[in-house]
């Protein structure tokens, strides 16, 4: 009979290119980076907040997400940073 395996020993570290590898697929097919995310993290039962920690390392991510959300008249176009809004 095997084991159950402790949740918390299943731990992955998330890392911007461990969540773009993970999202890729959905991106692919035409979704937004930023459903792309949040399906990520309810998938994953992840608090988005959690999943933002390790966007905000990554320029490229942050880059395109900014693009979507000015895209979208979520920010303002020369709106440089979104940690500022995201706090």
């Amino acid at each position: 009979m095997k084991e159950r395996e402790d949740p918390f020993d299943m731990v992955v570290s998330m890392t911007p290119e461990k969540i773009h590898h993970a999202i890729s697929e959905m991106i692919a097919s035409g979704v937004p980076y930023i459903d792309a995310l949040i399906t990520y993290a309810e998938k994953n039962n992840l608090e988005i907040e959690s999943v933002a920690d390790v966007v905000k390392k990554s320029s490229i991510l942050k880059e395109k997400i900014r693009s979507e959300a000015v895209g979208l008249k979520m920010v303002k176009k020369d709106e440089k940073d979104l940690t500022d809004i995201v706090k």
